[in-house]
């Protein structure tokens, strides 16, 4: 045997990190740009990690074979990450050249067999990287193969690096590099870091040749398991495979619903996850190399199932933990890392047990399969192959197929049978044979007693939970407004008797779970944890999403598309007006069966014979439809939702525009609660990028932006007709809205005044996607009062405005004010300007009115001017005015005119007198028991206490009229 040093071991390790952070950097960034051209559907995905897996696979098995025939892996190694680089800088030009082929292709195949063009765009764009990637580890592997112990100690270590390298890429690409330069500079970069490795790894091995070792000194070292245990292993990993992603799918949906499904939750349980993974195969490197690897594997495959079980009844009680965390904690640009590191403990706490023991699994059933040390590259590699199978088919099936066949609690219970069949299979070639050091093992039915214990267990947990499920939806709340109940059993209590659940599936995008308020009449729909639609307080939003582009367009819209369903009232709105064809495309499935629970709420739009369902992705859809609209709704859920700001781009707004006729009308949602004033200023700035002439609607809480190629005409007589029609009529009364002067005071922005707003800065793109990165930062602020320039709230309100030229005209009616009131009084909360704005103009048209009287006095008593809330109420009181709604107005007065008079020795503001006497007055109007509330009233105010009104209002209430 002759002897070269060798490079440093550290050194060469090192290379081998950075390749696996690398790796997960291409990973999120080309599965980003192939979600921009295939689409961000639960299918696009299973594909594109289907296809990146699988190239990985193929890469290991057939440069597995080189790495034994080449003289130096490490200058093989080099290779692979030279040509992996230099791949990466042309990946936008061959992606481009592909999604032509795409656009030919696509729309003359069936939209439910289009998973076959997906895979081919997916496969012929990643399989000459992942190719190369998945050569790597054979070909290091290889090269530190001195021997039979020293490869399988080597591969335990490599294996680690490599995802421990992974996992620290996937973390810097989905919190740091992406946010902060975007995709194409994030792939450079990583391009760059692979052609400084290819070379380091090229110049190591000039310096460095590798030691020739004697064929029959190799050949000595080899140590051959059974046949039969080698088949038990190959299928181990391929089982393993499976359930690892079987396991993964699960863990993010729900974690999802826990979490909140944001782009850095995403991240960060795909982080904890590969390091759970790294830190197992570090453990194993440090375990003595001995006879009983496969036994080990079989161990860990039961160690998983007992982890499961164990875990299972922590992960109905994430929900109440994470409410816990959050409410603790201050919300601030400072303390977000803060909740970024619970986020991560709540994952970790989930992930990092199992992962570790899936960590182990791998390497050590590669340690059965790789008996010669000469053909260390090729046995690899079919290690690889079959753990890939596994991988795949735990991918596809997991997500598309198991997921909505038995949902979270089924693909658990999978996962645990195939854990113990791997375990299963594991022992029982142990005991048929010899172990890797020649002893003879334990019989059969003692070898398989761990996995009949184990077996017993999961029936005993899984069974015992049986619709776990349901019920972490059930609890599941992403806003925490106020403060939790003290334990899981309180906060299950509280919430059974507040709601009652109606409808429950889980699909490929999502878990949706719909829910209902016996006591306020109220049904909502949940997607992922997330209250998505209602048909209370969103229904404002949704219906007017529906009119009013069909309203304001100049002649009535017949081909309307629209993205996103919810609980399809928008649709209902469109279908009121005279379409002839409304596509609606849903991303997910069960969002269209939940849908059909509101049929009373959105006129039955889902069965409508006009309606045609698309589950899809909004940008596939469109960018395969054959035909042009008149109309397009947008109304997806918020942005800070992952996947949902790629519906807030300019390459969006653009594709709109392709597909939109000539005198077409694009409608967009967008929100400002939960956001700030500069990401409503990105979308609108966005938006006027594509398309110049646009206004704003609605407010406070919710915008619509009317968007054109062209300057729209009002014509107010066409509109007033378009409204009378008996549905849009009906549709529009049940928020609040009879007629053109209630629609008109819709209007938030002009064209000049949205564009005002917007100004100059920035674009948000698919490249550099500004809004998926910063608006769940903004969510976690939850700044609920962001100012848009609101012209309505301008002194002579806001000239250019339709409903100020239209007052001019048409003066309103004390009807048609005190139908507006109710609905701002509604929609808007009660310290807004505009609502004190709209009261007051009522009590202008109708001083003797004792409810618009009323209406101006609370108002203006919530804004804090208790000197005119006085002058409004008092003169009521005087007359004799004693509604129940008045009286508890005048309560109100007197709270806070003792409070204003008070000292610095006034004790604390009566507020459970107030709300005795308001509940008194609300439930007994004309019951004696009302005199006797005042006074009891009266007495707990601090000095001066109902002594402060003027004389000339009695000191004491009649009890009734």
């Amino acid at each position: 045997m002759t002897h070269t040093p060798r490079p440093p071991k550290n050194l060469v390790a090192a290379l081998l990190f950075l390749s696996g952070a690398t790796a997960l950097v291409y990973e999120l960034v080309w599965s980003k740009y192939l979600g921009n051209v295939l689409g961000n559907s639960g299918q696009a995905h299973a594909v594109v990690l289907a296809t990146f897996m699988g190239g990985l696979a193929l890469g290991a098995f057939v440069f597995g074979r080189t790495a034994d025939r080449v003289k130096n892996p490490l200058a093989l190694y080099g290779v692979l990450e030279l040509g992996v680089g230099l791949y990466a800088l042309a990946f936008p030009t061959v992606l481009g050249a592909l999604e032509h082929l795409w656009l030919a292709v696509a729309p003359h195949v069936p939209e439910h067999l289009r998973v076959g063009p997906r895979l081919m765009v997916s496969a012929l764009s990643l399989v000459v990287p992942t190719l190369l990637m998945g050569g790597t580890l054979p070909a290091l592997v290889r090269h530190f193969a001195a021997s039979l112990a020293g490869v399988r100690r080597e591969l335990a270590r490599l294996y680690a690096i490599n995802s421990l390298g992974a996992a620290v890429g996937v973390y810097v690409a989905g919190t740091r590099l992406v946010p902060l330069i975007g995709l194409s500079a994030s792939a450079t970069l990583a391009a760059g870091l692979n052609v400084f490795l290819a070379l380091a790894a090229l110049a190591l091995a000039r310096q460095h040749p590798p030691a020739l070792v004697v064929g029959a000194a190799a050949a000595a070292e080899d140590v051959a398991y059974p046949r039969r245990a080698v088949r038990a292993a190959l299928l181990g990993v391929m089982l393993s495979g499976f359930t690892s992603m079987l396991y993964q799918v699960t863990w993010i949906r729900l974690l999802s619903i826990v979490m909140g499904a944001s782009t850095y939750a995403f991240t960060l349980i795909l982080t904890a996850f590969i390091l759970g993974i790294g830190l197992g195969s570090f453990w194993l490197m440090t375990r003595e190399e001995g006879g009983d690897s496969l036994k080990l594997y079989g161990w860990t495959q039961v160690a998983l199932v007992v982890s499961l079980c164990v875990a299972l009844p922590l992960y109905v009680r994430l929900p109440h933990l994470f409410r816990w965390s959050e409410w603790m904690l201050t919300r601030s640009l400072e303390t977000w890392p803060i909740f970024q590191a619970i986020t991560f403990a709540f994952c970790c706490a989930v992930l990092l047990i199992p992962t570790f023991i899936m960590g182990a699994a791998f390497p050590a059933a590669a340690r059965v399969a790789t008996a010669k040390v000469s053909e260390v590259g090729r046995q690899l590699g079919g290690v690889y192959l079959w753990n890939t199978l596994g991988t795949i088919s735990g991918a596809v099936l997991g997500g598309l197929v198991l997921m909505p066949f038995w949902g979270m609690q089924g693909n658990f219970v999978a996962g645990a049978v195939a854990n113990l069949l791997a375990a299963g299979l594991a022992f029982h070639a142990v005991s048929h044979g010899q172990d890797g050091a020649g002893a003879r093992a334990a019989p059969a039915w003692r070898a398989l007693a761990p996995v009949g214990a184990a077996a017993v267990l999961a029936v005993a947990v899984l069974g015992g939970m049986h619709g776990w499920p349901q019920r972490l939806s059930h609890i599941a709340a992403i806003r925490v407004d106020s403060k939790p109940p003290e334990s899981y059993a309180k906060l299950l209590e509280a919430t059974e008797k507040r709601i009652r659940p109606r409808f429950y599936a889980d699909d490929t995008f999502a878990t949706v779970m719909v829910g209902e308020v016996p006591a306020d009449n109220i049904r909502f729909m949940k997607i992922n944890g997330k209250v998505d639609a209602s048909n209370g307080t969103d229904i404002q939003t949704q219906v007017l999403a529906g009119h009013l582009g069909a309203l304001l367009q100049p002649r009535d819209p017949k081909n309307v598309l629209l993205i996103g369903s919810g609980a399809a009232i928008t649709a209902g709105s469109v279908l009121a007006h005279p379409v002839e064809r409304l596509d609606l495309v849903e991303i997910s499935p069960a969002v269209i069966d939940a849908a059909r629970l509101f049929k009373d709420d959105n006129r039955n739009a889902v069965d409508d014979p006009r309606t045609h369902i698309h589950i899809d992705d909004a940008k596939t859809f469109m960018a395969l439809a054959p035909i042009k609209y008149d109309l397009i709704v947008s109304v997806p859920s918020n942005p800070w939702v992952a996947g949902v700001s790629g519906l807030f781009t300019r390459d969006f707004f653009q594709l709109v525009d392709k597909h939109l006729a000539d005198d077409g009308v694009l409608v967009q949602w967008i929100h400002t609660y939960e956001s700030n004033q500069e990401l409503v200023r990105l979308v609108m700035r966005t938006l006027r990028d594509t398309f110049p002439h646009a206004t704003t609607w609605l407010g406070p809480s919710d915008l619509i932006m009317v968007a054109s190629r062209k300057p729209l005409s009002f014509d107010a007589a066409s509109v007033a007709a378009r409204m009378a029609r008996p549905d849009v009529k009906a549709d529009l009364a049940r928020v609040e809205i009879h007629d053109l002067f209630g629609l008109l005071f819709k209007q938030v922005h002009t064209e000049a005044g949205q564009q005002d707003f917007a100004g100059e800065g920035p674009i948000n793109t698919d490249d550099h996607n500004l809004l998926e990165y910063a608006s769940p930062v903004a969510f976690f602020l939850a700044n609920v009062d962001v100012r848009v320039k609101d012209q309505r709230r301008a002194p002579d309100m806001g000239p250019g405005l339709l409903l100020h030229d239209y007052v001019r005209e048409n003066p309103p009616t004390v009807e048609q004010v005190s139908g507006l009131y109710r609905n701002v009084e509604r929609y808007h909360p009660e310290n807004d300007p505009l609502v004190r704005r709209v009261a007051g103009l009522w009590h202008s048209l109708a001083p003797e009115d004792p409810e618009a009287a009323l209406a101006f006095g609370r108002v203006v008593l919530a804004q804090g001017d208790v000197t005119l809330a006085a002058s409004v109420l008092e003169p009521q009181i005087a007359k004799g005015v004693r509604s129940p709604g008045m009286m508890a107005a005048y309560l109100q007065l007197l709270t806070d005119r003792a409070w204003s008079s008070g000292t610095p020795w006034t004790p604390e503001r009566p507020d459970a007198a107030l709300a005795m006497g308001r509940e008194v007055l609300a439930r007994h109007p004309e019951d004696a028991k009302l005199e006797h509330a005042f006074e009891k009233f009266c007495e707990a105010l601090p000095p001066p206490g109902c002594d402060a009104k003027p004389a000339a209002v009695p000191t004491a209430v009649p009890g009734s009229p």
